[in-house]
């Protein structure tokens, strides 16, 4: 049976209790780059720390648990962090996973979560057909694809109808995915392979583009971390590949992006030497 969300107000936190249970935090509106949305790391919040640790995990994934974690790290590591204010209208996970990208890692990740056998309890209306995410309305309407191999336009307007304030709409779908991923088990392994898939296909194209074989697994960490985040821009490739070539790869791959993200940059370090 389908359940229930209210939405709970106090200044600009939103919480909301699912059928009529205890409140729980769900974000905070704020103010990003001309848009209004929702989020809810920061100090002092009171979301549930429910975060990704390598060794819950090994003994199924074994390396690949590892080799995902200080990216999770870099991304703040809690499996309920939650984003609406950006271009990506709607971004959820440890991950991060970002649901403006077409067949990308929020949208395969949806999918995963949408084939759970509780997936009627969150989102009822919202069905797998043909492996794409549909809203199905009452008969005799005709299901609505809400994503393609092109575009997810639809899917964000679903989950986040309106960049410039913060929609009830917006709340009850981010306190869908924070509810679930807090009770279930299952929708935290979710996450957690898609992670993994993700970073195996960033592996894979690394190796045809770049040539990786033999590689240390830090400096492999890092490049997968680079494609995830997209920091390299459309010069990730030949960055990459310089980087490789050079006396000292692991720091040059490093080095890669922006001086404002110098922050990610020395926690990736630091967590991939952490790990050796």
């Amino acid at each position: 049976m389908a359940i229930l969300f209210e939405i709970l107000r106090s200044g600009n936190d939103f919480s909301c209790k699912a059928d009529g249970g205890a409140p729980f935090f769900v974000g905070r509106r704020v103010p990003y780059d001309g848009n209004i949305g929702l989020y809810n790391i920061f100090a002092k919040s009171k979301i549930e720390r429910l975060n990704y640790n390598a060794s819950d995990f090994a003994k199924q994934h074994e390396f690949w648990a590892t080799f995902i974690e200080p990216t999770a790290l870099c991304e703040g590591r809690n499996f309920l962090t939650l984003n609406t204010y950006d271009r990506a209208a709607f971004t959820f996970g440890f991950g991060q996973f970002a649901a403006h990208v077409p067949n990308g890692d929020f949208v395969k990740y949806f999918r995963a979560m949408l084939a759970l056998p509780n997936a009627d309890d969150y989102f009822p209306n919202i069905k797998l057909i043909s492996n794409r995410i549909c809203k199905v309305e009452l008969p005799p309407a005709k299901p609505i694809q809400l994503e393609s191999d092109t575009s997810t336009d639809e899917l964000m307007k679903y989950l986040n109808p309106d960049l410039s304030e913060v929609q009830d709409a917006e709340v009850i779908a981010a306190a869908k995915f924070i509810h679930w991923t807090s009770q279930s088990v299952a929708a935290r392994n979710a996450q957690v392979e898609e992670m993994i898939l993700t970073f195996r296909s960033s592996m894979q194209a690394a190796d045809k583009r770049v040539g990786i074989d033999g590689r240390t697994a830090d400096q492999c960490c890092v490049i997968a971390d680079i494609l995830h985040q997209g920091r390299g821009g459309k010069m990730t490739w030949p960055l990459v590949d310089a980087a490789l070539k050079s006396s000292k790869p692991f720091d040059n791959l490093i080095a890669i992006g922006a001086p404002k993200w110098d922050g990610r940059k020395k926690t990736l370090k630091e967590a991939t030497h952490a790990r050796g």
